[in-house]
């Protein structure tokens, strides 16, 4: 494989271990989540329906904690249903 497509397929690999790491922390992992993935700044969630969407508006909080406590630089996160923007903080 090309050395730069390897080092971007571990990046992304790495992008998305850390945000199923986030989800896990705050308990907010589900099965109506279709991916999760993390950047230096930004922690984007996708959700597969409205309820899991709105799910996370109500308990950023735990969100964020999670963030906390793992000592990220993370300080955007966006919620997309079925990779559409709905809403971020």
């Amino acid at each position: 494989m090309n050395p730069v497509a390897e080092i971007l397929l571990e990046q992304v690999t790495c992008a998305q271990e850390i945000g199923k790491q986030i989800l896990a922390i705050s308990g907010l992992d589900s099965d109506g989540v279709a991916y999760a993935f993390a950047t230096p700044d930004t922690l984007v969630i996708d959700c597969k329906d409205y309820a899991t969407a709105w799910q996370f508006d109500e308990e950023q909080y735990k969100l964020q904690a999670a963030i906390a406590g793992i000592k990220s630089s993370i300080q955007t996160i966006l919620i997309e249903k079925t990779g559409k923007p709905m809403y971020c903080w």
